[in-house]
């Protein structure tokens, strides 16, 4: 339940973390604050909004990682603080959100890391249980033991050396 968890709060805070810092790309994009102090964008040009109110940015930073320098049009460069995706800024709960979800990372990759030692741990067992012998008896989930045969044994030592690759350190 608590993996299921943290697996939200992670795919929440990506989602988030994207919409802060991507702006779709487009030739121009205007930006201005209205009547009430929202900050508004869009592609086109605004109606009904004074020019000495309106900034043009001339290109923003693309998904792709490309970016350009804002150019401002109409306003002060002092109004208009470009926000790029080494730019942005967050208040105080978007901060503690970020070292939230940076914490869970780090936890996650560290549960993810024993998991691979466990995982390594067993199947080296695991192949040092099926090459120690050439007849394996297993017990059937009925309590009936039987040999193994040649085919399966191959089979599951084939498995054990994968998981040893997968798992296992170089």
């Amino acid at each position: 339940m608590m993996k299921v968890a943290l697996q939200i709060l992670i795919c929440f805070g990506i989602v988030m973390l994207s919409a802060l810092v991507s702006i779709p790309s487009a030739a121009d994009t205007y930006r201005w604050v209205d009547d009430n102090g929202v900050v508004n964008y869009a592609e086109r040009k605004p109606r009904g909004i004074p020019d000495s109110r309106i900034t043009r940015v001339a290109s923003v930073t693309t998904r792709g990682g490309a970016s350009s320098t804002p150019a401002p049009a109409s306003t002060p460069a002092s109004s208009f603080r470009p926000q790029t995706q080494d730019q942005v800024e967050l208040n105080d709960e978007q901060q503690e959100m970020l070292r939230g979800l940076q914490q869970a990372e780090v936890d996650r990759q560290a549960q993810v890391a024993q998991i691979k030692r466990d995982n390594c741990e067993r199947a080296r067992r695991v192949l040092s249980n099926l090459t120690a012998k050439d007849r394996i008896r297993v017990r059937s989930e009925t309590g009936i033991e039987r040999v193994l045969p040649e085919d399966e044994r191959q089979d599951k030592i084939a498995a054990a050396q994968r998981g040893i690759v997968e798992n296992c350190e170089a």
